[in-house]
């Protein structure tokens, strides 16, 4: 009973993937034309249509996000038939399009599934005289795509050979606050294989423990039967708070007008800096953030702030994507201990990019932004740039300055996660 539970699988899916209005994925995998051939079947040899000219668009294939986190490639399919153009339809998934064209000559192109089975028919005047179907023919170096949606549960298929497959992930969570575990769904689809007495894609399992789901397969051209086997590496518990810590060498020069109108300058190469990073995640795309700069030698600065994140302007297949920093801060100087100390909220509000999978190296991560005050009276901006995955480089400039003081550091830290808590 306990292996029967450990994971969830079904095989339903969309009753039709929407091809034409998704959007734009990263190519992973090449795929040519001449790779497919179009096999064209008529219902009656003596049809009064035409002969049916058929091909996929040289340079048409692109990949496609479905449901955000997986990659299908469609094409193109050029149509060209000599008949009366008001007398043709073609019907393909679900959608009846119409032929462009004169008395003699009818034409039409479509978009078109790569991996999907689906069939196109032709219809002259209301009646279905061929279908037409795409078929692999000896596509160059079967691959598997594992989307980036599944690189953090190290996803491995065992038991394909020829055929290509692109599985995709979503992570959900399950259970009450403060003991949520994940729920780790796949969809997954092959141009070759097919789920027994099942055709319907894309096909769905979903993960609770490090169980398999092992799951019989038919390859549609050879009829073999086999078993493939998805593993996936799932975490005990999943948390909403996340924490980091930092440190580093960094320069601190700073300035102190006193009543008589000297102004006191400190500059020191190297002091010590100390960071804290939280960030609290309210949903997939809406978070908290918070920060706590410590620089200090002779002179004493700190800096810390707390801020609502909001992502937005997502491009690059996702990868992509900007943050709004809502929100407010705390700061602390000191220029020395004989001087009076500035303790103060303020409030410069940001904007913060992350770039997912850089340079095609899964989790790692390029991040940066910018906090910019919202006031003439106080001078203030923090620009950073990260790059790391579990532990991260940070570059990291920071200025402030009022009426008879201002400092100003900057330098390079190294941040390592904490713990996570809720």
């Amino acid at each position: 009973m306990k292996i029967f539970f450990a994971f969830l699988y079904l095989c339903s899916a969309y009753a039709s993937i929407n091809i034409e209005d998704a959007p734009l994925g990263e190519k992973r995998i090449d795929l040519e034309a001449k790779d497919y051939q179009i096999v064209i079947q008529y219902k009656d040899k003596n049809s009064n249509a035409k002969l049916i000219k058929a091909f996929i668009d040289e340079g048409s294939i692109e990949w496609i996000r479905v449901r955000e986190n997986l990659l299908i490639p469609r094409a193109r399919l050029k149509l060209f038939l000599n008949t009366e153009t008001s007398k043709l339809s073609l019907k393909y998934k679900d959608k009846i399009y119409n032929f462009q064209g004169n008395d003699e000559k009818a034409f039409a192109e479509i978009y078109v599934s790569l991996y999907e089975k689906d069939k196109a028919y032709l219809y002259f005047q209301g009646v279905e005289f061929a279908s037409l179907t795409l078929k692999p023919k000896g596509l160059k170096k079967p691959k598997t795509l594992i989307d980036y949606t599944c690189s953090r549960n190290a996803i491995s298929i065992d038991g394909l050979e020829n055929e290509h497959f692109t599985i995709g992930c979503s992570l959900k969570r399950i259970g009450k606050f403060g003991e949520e575990k994940p729920m780790l769904e796949i969809m997954w689809m092959s141009p070759e294989l097919k789920v027994l007495d099942n055709e319907t894609v894309p096909y769905f399992a979903a993960f609770l423990v490090q169980y398999p789901i092992n799951i019989q397969v038919q390859n549609i051209y050879t009829k073999e039967i086999k078993t493939i086997s998805i593993k996936a590496n799932i975490p005990k518990r999943l948390h909403r708070l996340f924490t980091a810590y930092g440190f580093g060498p960094y320069a601190l020069n700073t300035k102190y007008t006193n009543s008589a109108g000297e102004t006191l300058t400190e500059k020191v190469d190297m002091a010590t800096a100390l960071f804290f990073y939280l960030n609290y995640k309210i949903s997939e795309k809406n978070s908290i953030r918070g920060f706590d700069a410590a620089v200090f030698n002779k002179s004493k600065f700190n800096n810390a702030g707390v801020y609502l994140g909001s992502d937005f302007g997502f491009a690059l297949d996702n990868k992509l994507y900007f943050t709004t920093l809502i929100g407010m801060q705390y700061l602390y100087f000191k220029f020395d201990d004989d001087y009076e100390e500035v303790s103060e909220a303020i409030f410069p509000q940001g904007i913060e990019f992350m770039y997912r999978h850089a340079f095609g190296i899964p989790n790692y991560i390029v991040s940066g932004g910018i906090f910019l005050s919202t006031t003439d009276s106080i001078e203030y901006e923090n620009a950073w740039i990260r790059w790391g995955k579990n532990y991260f480089w940070e570059l990291n400039l920071i200025s402030w300055g009022k009426d008879n003081v201002e400092a100003r550091t900057w330098g390079v830290s190294l941040g390592f996660p904490f713990k996570g808590f809720l």
